[in-house]
């Protein structure tokens, strides 16, 4: 195919590895653009922001990519490793804590962060995964499956994302958007919490270096498994 692709990924995720390698076997012209750490922005000096592409695609990347849409001629997508009713961050999260399903969203990008119209969502059981690791990384394998999905069906019907928008057209986004400061919150202990929610809290909060807190007389405690 001669479209051009301006994908951004996350540096040190193999995920957004495989799926560049995908991308690349789908499309002559590709530029390829990793983002590293929460807050990290584009350069508008960048010569991608003088360029047009047919498309762009977005996983796990920290940009914000609103000033990009007007570069873009057919569709700009996101895929959001969270279902529709988390925006924001800390999807795995909260549906851990809260609910029995999680998934993924395809969307495109509007100017709001995870609100335009959906394309597809994957939905599954994460009651019996033991660790919120397992359950992101079988997030990621389930979206590298759904971008196949949606590329191939682009690749093969110029109507795709019109028909699977109408097709989803009843699954809603969430009224809140969660942010980083959120997300730091629901990570503190209340002290009254009950053994059941305990637990809950800690498989929905421990992973790698991220670990739940407590406030007691004035210090901070942190949580490990």
């Amino acid at each position: 195919m001669s479209e051009r692709v301006l994908f951004f990924g996350r540096e040190n995720c193999i995920y957004t590895k495989k799926i560049y390698i995908f991308l690349k076997k789908k499309f002559k012209k590709i530029i390829f653009l990793k983002s590293k750490k929460i807050g990290e922005k584009l350069n508008e000096n960048d010569k991608i922001f003088r360029k047009k592409f047919d498309y762009i695609f977005c996983f796990r990347s920290f940009y914000i990519l609103n000033k990009l849409l007007k570069n873009v001629n057919k569709y700009a997508i996101n895929f959001h490793p969270s279902v529709p009713k988390y925006r924001g961050s800390g999807g795995v999260n909260y549906a851990v804590f809260k609910d029995k399903h999680f998934g993924c969203t395809a969307h495109l990008i509007n100017n709001k962060i995870d609100s335009g119209n959906i394309i597809d969502v994957q939905f599954f059981n994460h009651g019996k995964m033991k660790n919120l690791k397992t359950i992101l990384n079988f997030t990621y394998s389930l979206q590298l499956k759904q971008i196949k999905k949606i590329i191939n069906g682009i690749q093969k019907n110029n109507l795709f994302i019109n028909n699977q928008i109408k097709k989803n057209i009843n699954i809603k986004w969430g009224k809140t958007l969660n942010t980083m400061k959120d997300l730091n919150k629901f990570y503190k202990i209340d002290k009254k919490i009950s053994k059941k929610d305990f637990n809950r809290k800690l498989k929905a909060t421990i992973i790698n270096n991220h670990k739940p807190y407590l406030i007691l007389h004035g210090r901070k405690f942190i949580l490990d498994n």
